[in-house]
């Protein structure tokens, strides 16, 4: 039996349904992939072959490779002192942070999403910077 109310009916579920799944929300490019906050000295020595970077960083040889293991984006700023990377490290999985997270070097130090507060690297980073701010110092990676 083909009443028009149940048409109209059926129609209706399957419009608001269609709107239902447009609506979802994607996530953030700031919040994508696995990511850790360092500090970090610097390494290099700063020729073309071998650029002064933060420590545990690829080079810019190493990422031109087109591997997407390991780290495959990073940004930093430099501290006041200009001896310090302050770090955010980009892995598509958290094995990749295996060198930093082994390190015994007294001077790296490492925060993690989910392990560790936001609170205490921003504490821990503005003893190197003053007036950091990790919401402007992230990296995006599609």
């Amino acid at each position: 039996m083909n009443h028009p109310s149940i048409r109209q009916a059926m129609f209706a579920a399957f419009f608001f349904l269609s709107l239902i799944s447009f609506g979802q929300n994607t996530a953030a490019l700031s919040n994508s992939h696995e990511r850790a906050w360092c500090v970090v000295p610097f390494i290099g020595s700063g020729t073309f072959a071998d650029p002064k970077r933060p420590m545990f960083a690829p080079t810019p040889a190493e990422m031109a490779k087109g591997s997407r293991t390991g780290i495959i984006a990073y940004s930093f700023q430099t501290s006041d002192d200009g001896r310090f990377a302050l770090v955010q490290f980009v892995a598509r999985n958290r094995m990749a942070f295996a060198p930093l997270l082994a390190s015994l070097a007294p001077n790296v130090r490492v925060f993690l999403p989910g392990r560790d507060s936001r609170e205490a690297m921003e504490a821990e980073f503005a003893k190197h910077k003053k007036n950091f701010d990790s919401k402007s110092a992230g990296v995006l990676v599609p």
